[in-house]
């Protein structure tokens, strides 16, 4: 019954030729591309090349299975660049949400100082005006007096003329040669008058023409950055958002390889505020707990290394870096005016060996970050700007150096560049500085190699998440954490090539 049943499935699946109608199909012509019966291969076939049908068919169905995953690859990848593009112009549009905000609030900020500024020049228009008021009030009197008295005295040389009396002549007469209506006294009074006059007047060291390039340059023009993407060096993942404020900062960040690890977040709502509070968060972006030191000193204690100790004495900083040596950064003021940095660095880590130490001071301004490779060569620091500068700029200082050796250009095409934090990594093999420009949605791939700074090219191109980084730092497990403004955490792991 088995065999029967079997049989009936093999007549059912059989094929006839179309031309031979009563000869199943045997063959396939290997030149035609077709299946045949006996009777074609010895007629219209005969000199083809043929193969057994079912073998034929066998080796068709493994190239239509290769073909099929072939095209399940191409469909997968062509789904993840339309995910790729669709996710994109999101962040084109999250973007242009971030730019017209700015823009908003360049204009507030503009509006805000012109109603200062014209408050401050309409009261300093009521004191000069008050202070030329007063002095003619003051002429005014007086002129309005000398009138009235020679009036006066008119009278009295009329009454004595017209009474003829001895002795009011006689007064009225000596009045006018030496009292205050003789000649002489006469002439000087009406000599005297207005000799300078004074007028309230707006004093500007401008043009308007200036003054509107001066706005425009600070509102700023909206300009469109290229990024070319490549090859993935790194693979973004999104990991939780802090923070309840939509503008909120993070000035820096740090991953603690503690059991459970744990991510440290400092934040700041104004420039170098003391009070600004350091958070904890797990991996996930549970919440913590709040550290017990705030302000800007904890902000570098937890910028940079795998582990911290807190620091002895406000003003001061220790920490591990990544490496097994210790580097100490002793910095004698706020962090928010000029800094002479003493670094003290400990090349054995042995107990049972002595420690060999070597110290090096380097002279900084005021700085928002820093950081030193492991090789305790190389100490990097943003700077803050200092009038007439807008930007703040990257400087790197060598081992037994003092002034700095290198300043960062960013890329010719780069309207603007404003750094807000910088990391020593290793990337592809090489060690490289990465430095976050929280203007431009970037993060610049900086060779350190000859103590020059040399922008090489981006990281992550075309991250939707990555708008405007304000801090990067990496962990023992060479994983980078990068936050961006409004609280985002991103994490960047290392893509196997």
């Amino acid at each position: 019954m088995a065999t029967g049943g079997k049989d009936a499935e093999s007549d059912n699946n059989e094929e006839m030729c179309s031309i031979h109608k009563k000869k199943e199909l045997e063959f396939y012509c290997v030149r035609c591309q077709e299946s045949i019966c006996i009777n074609c291969k010895m007629t219209k076939h005969e000199q083809h090349q043929t193969e057994d049908l079912h073998t034929a068919i066998q080796q068709k169905h493994k190239e239509l299975l290769t073909d099929k995953s072939r095209l399940q690859k191409a469909e997968k990848h062509l789904r993840e660049r339309l995910k790729t593009t669709r996710a994109e112009q999101q962040a084109v549009l999250d973007k242009k949400a971030v730019v017209e905000k700015n823009i908003r609030d360049r204009h507030a900020v503009m509006v805000a100082a012109a109603d200062k500024f014209r408050d401050e020049a309409l009261d300093s228009l009521r004191t000069v005006s008050t202070d030329i008021e007063g002095d003619i009030d003051k002429i005014l009197k007086q002129q309005e007096n000398d009138p009235k008295e020679l009036l006066r005295i008119m009278r009295q040389v009329e009454r004595a003329y017209d009474l003829r009396r001895a002795s009011d002549v006689i007064t009225a007469v000596h009045e006018m040669k030496t009292g205050r209506c003789s000649e002489q006294a006469v002439e000087k009074l009406t000599s005297q008058g207005l000799k300078t006059v004074c007028r309230p007047v707006l004093h500007f060291k401008v043009t308007g023409d200036v003054i509107l390039q001066k706005t425009r340059d600070f509102m700023g023009t909206v300009t469109k950055m290229e990024m070319e993407v490549a090859a993935p060096e790194v693979r973004v993942v999104k990991r939780f958002p802090c923070g309840l404020e939509a503008d909120i900062e993070v000035f820096s960040l740090c991953h603690d390889d503690e059991d459970p690890p744990v991510v440290r977040v400092s934040f700041e709502r104004c420039q170098l505020k003391k009070d600004a509070p350091v958070k904890l968060y797990s991996e996930d972006g549970t919440y913590e707990s709040n550290d017990r030191r705030v302000g800007k000193v904890s902000y570098k204690q937890y910028a940079k290394g795998k582990r911290m100790r807190p620091a002895p004495r406000a003003g001061c900083i220790d920490t591990f870096c990544k490496s097994l040596t210790t580097a100490h950064f002793r910095l004698d003021n706020d962090l928010s005016e000029k800094a002479e940095v003493d670094i003290v660095t400990v090349i054995s880590t042995d107990p049972f060996k002595a420690e060999q130490k070597t110290e090096f001071t380097i002279n900084v301004g005021a700085h928002r970050a820093f950081d030193v490779d492991d090789t305790q060569q190389f100490f990097v620091v943003v700077e803050e700007p200092q009038l007439p500068d807008v930007w703040r700029k990257v400087k790197l200082y060598r081992r037994q150096r003092v002034k700095a050796i290198s300043i960062y250009s960013p890329p010719a095409h780069l309207p603007c560049c404003q750094p807000s934090d910088v990391c020593f990594y290793r990337l592809g093999g090489q060690h490289v500085l990465l430095v976050t420009n929280e203007e431009n949605d970037a993060i610049h791939v900086v060779d350190v190699s000859g103590g020059c700074l040399r922008f090489v090219r981006y990281l992550a191109p075309g991250c939707p998440w990555l708008i405007q980084p304000t801090a990067i730092t990496v962990d023992v497990s060479a994983r980078l954490w990068l936050a961006c403004r409004g609280g985002t955490i991103l994490c960047m792991e290392p893509v196997d090539k």
